[in-house]
């Protein structure tokens, strides 16, 4: 069965050309989803429910107290981009064993930039990158208290 030029220059859709050119759709990345945003201007706020975790967050503390607490966090991402901007409040960021938190981007004008967060990072575990400024207020990253418990123990003795 011997085929001529026109036929064989037309491109035939098939099922598998079908299968591919949607395949190729679908594995796309989904488009960048909007940053979290946590602001905070007297008083407190923290984010300790169950909730996802975005790859952007922007956390803006003008006085009060912001606590970003990951322990119970949904979390599918290797890198978490934090910007923070402390006036006269405090950003504490809790994070679980394993994780990582880099605040070398930091710059304290008059503030303190603190971080608790020693051990080595656990194989898969996210890498939260913290970039921003501190005017007078505190940015510290800790682990979350063993148990309450014990959190006032060392609390009665000091």
């Amino acid at each position: 069965m011997t085929r001529t030029k026109e036929q064989r220059q037309t491109s035939a859709v098939r099922v598998d050309d079908v299968e591919r050119m949607f395949g190729a759709r679908r594995n796309q990345p989904a488009a960048e989803a909007p940053p979290l945003e946590l602001r905070v201007n007297g008083g407190t706020k923290r984010t300790d429910d169950d909730w996802t975790v975005p790859k952007k967050l922007v956390a803006d503390c003008v006085s009060g107290k912001l606590v970003v607490d990951f322990t119970r966090a949904r979390c599918s991402r290797r890198e978490i981009d934090i910007q923070v901007t402390a006036g006269g409040g405090t950003i504490v960021l809790i994070v679980p064993r394993g994780w990582r938190v880099d605040m070398d981007a930091v710059t304290p004008g008059g503030g303190t930039v603190s971080n608790r967060v020693k051990l080595p990072r656990f194989p898969g575990a996210p890498l939260i990158r913290v970039v921003g400024q501190v005017d007078t207020g505190t940015v510290k990253a800790r682990y979350a208290y063993r148990s309450p418990l014990r959190r006032l123990r060392r609390l009665r003795r000091s």
